[in-house]
């Protein structure tokens, strides 16, 4: 009775899962091995020219999938530096300011994002916030290209990657008992140490999760790089609605859709044998 019952309450979202995406994700992996005829929208084949045109093209391994994995690396890891004194800091907060902070944290995600870039438009522009901001406090002299340029790409995904990093880590910090890094202190050491030795350790569950998802939304960034980045951007999720929308060829775009599913896997999952492996050197130096 109680597994008919599970088995009822998980069909509609089963249900669901396979509606809107495994049927839809089998439907672009057997239209990647289809052929591409000029005039046509495409002929049933099964051939693997597109994973080879990608996958066998030195320039699209390095200016395209390379790039992107770039891209992510970097913008992740500056959400991780910035992300954890904001945790470390709301953690420690009660009340009115703590509601305040969260506010703020969960801002970009109440906001659509077309409506959030096109704010940040106004920002980047040569005479916006942020130039003006800039030249005022003599950081630099002339404005800086934001806009239709790497850095704005890069300042974007660090903002809307920040709150999923916050969170993630936010509930780690609030399970650490606080008498841990109370008895680091007392028996001499510094809140650089403490947060090392006690901290950070434990809050690699959280950190861990907060990486997959900045990870996996920026190494597959479709709307920020279209609107912010320059022309000849080259991040693989712009690459695919280019081919997709813009040259007519569906099968070469769902084959790059193949390659970038399967190399976030295989990025994901070395990190998850990374932080397994951590996480368990940690444990067992503890016994």
């Amino acid at each position: 009775m109680k597994a008919r019952n599970a088995a009822l309450l998980l069909a509609p979202a089963a249900l669901a899962l396979t509606i809107f995406v495994i049927l839809p994700l089998m439907w672009v992996v057997r239209t990647s091995f289809n052929h591409t005829v000029d005039g046509a929208y495409m002929v049933s084949a099964f051939t693997f020219e597109n994973y080879t045109r990608f996958l066998g093209s030195g320039w699209y391994l390095v200016n395209t999938l390379w790039f992107s994995i770039r891209v992510a690396i970097l913008t992740t890891a500056i959400s991780v530096l910035l992300g954890y004194p904001v945790a470390l800091y709301i953690a420690g907060t009660r009340g009115v300011q703590r509601n305040v902070l969260m506010t703020m944290v969960l801002s970009p995600l109440l906001i659509g994002l077309v409506t959030l870039v096109y704010g940040w438009i106004v920002i980047f522009r040569g005479g916006g916030l942020l130039n003006s901001l800039m030249i005022a406090l003599r950081v630099y002299d002339e404005p800086v290209r934001y806009m239709w340029d790497l850095k704005g790409v890069v300042i974007l995904l660090v903002y809307i990657g920040m709150p999923y990093i916050v969170l993630s880590l936010l509930d780690s910090i609030e399970r650490i008992n606080p008498s841990f890094v109370e008895a680091a202190r007392n028996v001499g050491a510094n809140r650089w140490r403490a947060f090392w030795s006690i901290t950070f350790p434990l809050t690699m569950p959280g950190l861990y999760a907060g990486l997959v998802i900045v990870f996996t939304l920026n190494f597959s960034a479709f709307a920020v790089p279209l609107m912010v980045g320059a022309t000849d951007t080259q991040m693989i999720g712009l690459v695919i609605y280019r081919e997709a929308l813009l040259n007519n060829d569906l099968p070469f775009a769902s084959s790059l859709s193949v390659i970038m599913i399967a190399a976030n896997a295989t990025i994901l999952l070395g990190m998850s044998f990374l932080f397994g492996k951590l996480i368990l050197n940690r444990l067992e130096a503890k016994r």
